[in-house]
């Protein structure tokens, strides 16, 4: 009956791919973030806020407008929000200020990347490097930049000038293992990345993509780098979210669902994934329908157009009898994605008088 039912119903959800290449050190960035707001919050007598927000921070500068520090911070929580004109602002401020303060100059080039201006990003961090020749961060980042360019030569040739500078930073070898990866070389990629958590153990970047290579490759060691990534980041959604699905996927069900669950209750409720998962998981392994229903409902009223989740809705509620609950949530998958197979093969079931009987 699990075949009938899994050649019927939707996928389940998609893996999450380890947080952009710009991020690899970003538990650590965070912090170090963190601890210096922490500070000028209370050598400020203006604000009294526990944490800084846009407003705050303008005020701030009110009083104190040649602060770059204070730029750079607003910029920071502008690109939280996606308002990268203005980060990338910001931060052109704060280097004006500041010209030899080198993270501003990582931070504007990820601003320009993420406001879709690449080759920006390389041209400052180019003019950048003349300022400080030699120092490592800059030619990291620059070397990031090359390969989310695809720029993969330039990459591995200031990769290359990295190691004769510091053959210890862990950085080196993951951004040599992602190379690997795209050019299908898994072995020497895995190398190359267990290398990197050998140099840094806290390199949580490194631990995910271990954990994806080996979750494509169907071997169980996926789980245990998931799990030392959790170790570094305990909330992180990406980390416990891909270890679920590994786990839904190889015939782990109750491990699986005590990562949704964890997620849910302690990571964030807001996310649709979890639920539609733990959703498939009482459709197809529990037959556990009213509690499938309940999560698919769950899932789609967190996010509305989850065309899979008004599709195993429906499709629970076929196998239940409830067909013309199944026709609404298969009309509406389809005001959805007016081609969506499966959605119309439900359709063609009903107007049969074939419905999927368990």
């Amino acid at each position: 009956m699990k075949d009938k039912l899994l050649k019927a119903v939707g996928k389940t959800a998609f893996l999450l791919f380890v947080g952009g290449i710009f991020f690899l050190n970003s538990c650590k960035t965070s912090n170090e973030e963190k601890n210096e707001s922490e500070n000028i919050k209370q050598d400020s007598t203006e604000i009294s806020e526990a944490t800084f927000t846009i407003e705050s921070l303008t005020t701030m500068l009110r009083h104190d407008p040649l602060n770059a520090d204070l730029f750079a911070k607003r910029a920071g929580l502008r690109s939280f929000q996606n308002q990268f004109d203005e980060a990338i602002n910001d931060i052109a401020l704060a280097i004006r200020l500041d010209s030899l303060n080198p993270i501003y100059y990582t931070m504007q080039a990820e601003y320009f990347i993420y406001g879709g201006q690449p080759n920006s990003a390389k041209k400052g961090l180019t003019q950048c490097l003349n300022l400080f020749p030699g120092n490592t961060d800059i030619m990291l980042k620059l070397a990031e930049i090359h390969f989310y360019l695809k720029e993969y030569s330039q990459a591995k040739t200031i990769l290359r000038e990295v190691v004769t500078l510091n053959d210890n930073l862990g950085q080196i070898y993951f951004l040599q293992g992602l190379i690997l990866l795209e050019n299908k070389d898994s072995t020497n990629a895995i190398r190359n990345l267990r290398f990197a958590i050998e140099k840094d153990p806290e390199f949580y970047s490194a631990y995910m993509m271990l954990g994806r290579v080996h979750a494509g490759m169907h071997n169980n060691l996926s789980i245990d780098y998931y799990r030392a990534a959790i170790d570094i980041i305990p909330d992180s959604y990406e980390a416990r979210y891909n270890l679920a699905l590994y786990l839904q996927d190889h015939n782990y069900q109750v491990e699986a669902e005590n990562e949704y669950n964890y997620i849910i209750q302690e990571v964030d409720s807001t996310v649709a994934n979890p639920y539609y998962n733990l959703g498939y998981i009482h459709l197809i392994y529990k037959q556990d329908f009213e509690k499938a229903i309940e999560f698919f409902t769950t899932a789609i009223n967190k996010e509305h157009n989850y065309i899979e989740a008004w599709y195993n809705r429906g499709f629970t509620y076929e196998i239940m009898g409830k067909l013309k609950l199944a026709r609404a949530d298969y009309n509406k998958s389809l005001d959805i994605q007016t081609n969506y197979p499966l959605s119309i093969k439900g359709l063609n079931r009903l107007d049969d008088g074939k419905p999927f009987k368990y």
